[in-house]
């Protein structure tokens, strides 16, 4: 069996802190939403890294990059890996990046080692993963998996109106190669746990076993404009007003299901949204996540029928509707078990968790067998400034994956 090389840990490190400085926070965070300026720069410096490793570097028509480290026998489906390395505004530096620079590193490893694989690997960045900017969010991954059609995604607007197809053309980010319509032979994706578990276990690696069922909502309430200094109270027909009172039974359903599921509003816009008019309109959003099927049907019907009583009580029309619905699955347990073998003979505290939130691992599961590797971050704090994963931990992730992507992608054996 060919010995494999050590993760360069400090090279990863410094990679994740340089990275993490494009689009850099005041609060320690980064802000690169996907097909930004931001993301732009990011991205560049992450193909100018593959290529200066070696890797042949493409673009797919939606914007996802792929960095190939050409196997011994190139006509075989390749090994991915990756994430994404847009970050929610403001995010954090692990979330994503480091399943990509992860990759990367894994890369470098085989490289140093001179170990060659039977199958090609590929690091992956998905386009526009968090949905911070677009809507929906895995987006490059669930084109290229063929559940979004790419029409569609390109369609999508941000909230200032920004066309997606015109900043992936802007940004030059618009690949020329197809998307997806190929072989894939494993997906790997290393990410932050975002969550507590290992971190009060004490465990450095997770084995993702299966993910939630989750959904998301939208409501419209139409109300009718007045002025907000002579319009008398018992008169009026406020759309926020409605919309506050729904938002509040929403957080009210979430916490009755919690550990098992959970839901809050979280975005809304208002129109006019003018100090002295009454809100005519107030559109609002939530998303639903249960780890059972019918617990996400009971948010579902507890949510339609808050609906309904708001609207009797204030005479308002609210409109409902679910969309970009995620059943759940189990990952291939023959991967997870790769992961923990690997984990425990390299002396870390392995187990297998579940996935409350949506991976690009989720869209290409539908393709190939795929894992997902959580590390501990501090707190389980996410999307957020204060994201946080120990230096270690991303070493030892990054350790698991190369183990994890060189028996997938077959070792060439060394003569005795």
């Amino acid at each position: 069996m060919t010995d494999l090389p050590k993760i360069d840990a400090a090279r990863l490190w410094s990679d994740l802190m340089t990275m993490g400085a494009i689009g850099a926070t005041a609060g320690g965070g980064s802000y690169r939403p996907a097909l930004g300026d931001a993301d732009r720069e990011a991205r560049g410096l992450f193909r100018f890294w593959c290529e200066e490793a070696g890797l042949t570097v493409t673009t797919d028509a939606i914007g996802n990059i792929f960095a190939r480290r050409e196997g011994s026998e190139p006509a075989l489906p390749p090994v991915l890996v990756g994430s994404h390395l847009d970050t929610q505004m403001p995010g954090g530096k692990f979330d994503g990046v480091l399943g990509v620079l992860a990759g990367l590193a894994v890369v470098r490893a085989l490289n140093a080692g001179g170990v060659a694989t039977r199958h090609p690997i590929e690091i992956v960045d998905w386009t526009n993963e968090e949905g911070a900017r677009f809507q929906p969010g895995v987006m490059g991954s669930a084109v290229f998996a063929g559940s979004l059609p790419i029409e569609e995604a390109l369609s999508r607007t941000d909230p200032a109106g920004a066309v997606l197809a015109r900043e992936l053309a802007r940004t030059g980010q618009a690949g020329s190669t197809a998307v997806g319509g190929r072989s894939i032979h494993r997906y790997l994706e290393l990410h932050i746990e975002q969550g507590q578990e290992l971190e009060r276990a004490g465990d450095q690696i997770a084995a993702v076993s299966h993910t939630s069922f989750m959904c998301s909502g939208y409501v419209t309430v139409k109300g009718e404009n007045g002025h907000t200094q002579t319009t008398p109270m018992s008169a009026r027909r406020n759309a926020l007003t409605a919309a506050a009172k729904l938002i509040l039974a929403i957080d009210e359903i979430g916490a009755a299901e919690e550990p098992g599921g959970m839901v809050s509003a979280s975005t809304i816009d208002n129109w006019p949204n003018n100090r002295v008019n009454i809100p005519h309109q107030t559109d609002l959003s939530f998303a639903v996540v249960h780890m059972e099927d019918a617990g996400r049907r009971r948010i579902m019907e507890r949510i339609e029928a808050a609906v309904a009583t708001i609207a009797a009580e204030t005479g308002l029309t609210l409109c409902l509707e679910f969309r970009h619905f995620r059943d759940g699955f189990e990952f291939s347990p023959d991967l997870r078990q790769k992961v923990l073998s690997a984990a425990r003979k390299s002396g870390y505290g392995a187990r297998e968790l579940p996935t409350l939130t949506a991976h690009d691992a989720l869209s290409l599961h539908a393709l190939c067998p795929t894992a997902l590797i959580f590390v501990p971050c501090r707190d389980g704090i996410s999307h957020s400034e204060k994201e946080w994963c120990a230096p270690e931990h991303a070493a030892a992730g990054a350790e698991i994956l190369l183990q994890l992507a060189a028996s997938e992608a077959g070792l060439e054996q060394k003569p005795d």
